[in-house]
């Protein structure tokens, strides 16, 4: 009896965890398509820029526009959210 709760347990998970894989690169598209259309859309706009890659251990920061240290900002506040959500699900995994 506890074999068959544990696999539905792990089913119940598997599928979430698609879920979310799913909606992320549907919100991700969705974004992407919003971006060009307001771009084709407006006539006279400023292009602002930035991201972070991470190569390893080491960040690679760039940013292009009047504005880019604006989004070089956010990239990096959205990064260490994103290092400490990850962090934080990590460990109750290993409590449970």
């Amino acid at each position: 009896m506890q074999n068959k709760e544990a696999g539905e347990e792990a089913s119940t998970v598997n599928v979430a965890a698609t879920w979310l894989l799913v909606s992320g690169f549907i919100l991700m598209f969705a974004g992407i398509i919003i971006l060009i259309a307001a771009s084709a859309l407006q006539e006279n706009m400023d292009i602002n820029g930035g991201g972070i890659v991470f190569i390893g251990p080491i960040p690679v920061i760039f940013g292009a526009g009047p504005n880019a240290y604006i989004a070089i900002l956010l990239a990096a506040v959205l990064t260490i959210i994103g290092f400490l959500v990850f962090f934080l699900l990590r460990k109750k995994s290993y409590s449970a």
